[in-house]
C-alpha cells in the first residue's frame, strides 16, 4: 500500500499543474538573508543547517500556510518537507563542488535507478514519518545510484561526494513522501 502511495506521489510531482513541492514553496518565500544563513550552516554540517532551520520553525510554519492553503497539517510533515528541500540544496551543492555533478545529474540518476534502488531509499526515508516504506529487496541496491554517477564510497577521493549523493537521494524521497502526505491529508475541523 505504501508503495502505491509513493508511486502516486511521483506521478503527482511530474504533473505540470501541480504546485511546487511544499519545501520549495516555503523556501522561496523565506527572505534571502535567512536562506543564506541556512546554506552557510549546511556548509559547516547538515546538523548545523537543521538547527539553523529549526530556529526559524515558527516563521516557516506560518509561511507554509500560504503554500498549502492549510493551517491544520501536522507540523512534522511541513518541517520534513522544508528540511528535505534544504538538504537537497546543500547535498547537491557539495556533490557539485566535490565532483562537478549537477543537481540535474543527481535527479537523472534517481530517474534512471532501478525500482529496487528507489524502494530501498523510500524504505529508509519513510521512517521519520512513522510509516512503513516499500520493502528493500537488497540493501546494496542503493549503491547503483553511486555507480551511475561514477562514484564509490570505497574510493577515498569520492567519499564526501558519494555520501552527499546518498543523502540527496534520501532527502528527495522524504520530500516526495512529505508532499504526498500533505496533499492527501483530510481537512481537520
Amino acid at each position: 500500500m505504501a508503495m502505491i502511495q509513493i508511486l502516486a506521489a511521483i506521478a503527482l510531482m511530474s504533473t505540470p499543474d501541480v504546485p511546487p513541492p511544499t519545501g520549495a514553496c516555503v523556501w522561496s518565500r523565506l527572505p534571502e538573508a535567512e536562506q543564506q544563513a541556512v546554506v552557510a550552516a549546511y556548509d559547516r554540517s547538515m546538523s548545523q543547517a537543521m538547527r539553523t532551520l529549526a530556529q526559524r520553525s515558527a516563521n516557516l510554519l506560518a509561511i507554509s500556510q500560504d503554500c498549502t492553503g492549510r493551517s491544520d497539517l501536522p507540523p512534522r510533515w511541513i518541517q520534513a518537507a522544508i528540511a528535505s528541500h534544504v538538504i537537497q540544496l546543500g547535498a547537491s551543492a557539495r556533490v557539485e563542488g566535490e565532483k562537478g555533478l549537477s543537481r540535474a545529474r543527481l535527479d537523472r540518476a534517481w530517474d534512471e535507478a532501478s525500482e529496487a534502488a528507489r524502494s530501498c531509499v523510500f524504505n529508509n526515508a519513510a521512517k521519520p514519518f512513522g510509516i512503513e516504506g516499500p520493502a528493500c529487496p537488497d540493501q546494496r541496491a542503493g549503491a547503483t545510484f553511486l555507480a551511475s554517477l561514477g562514484l564509490s564510497t570505497a574510493n577515498r577521493a569520492d567519499r564526501v561526494a558519494a555520501e552527499q549523493a546518498l543523502i540527496y537521494m534520501n532527502a528527495k524521497a522524504q520530500q516526495m513522501i512529505a508532499d504526498q502526505l500533505i496533499s492527501k491529508a483530510p481537512v481537520r475541523p
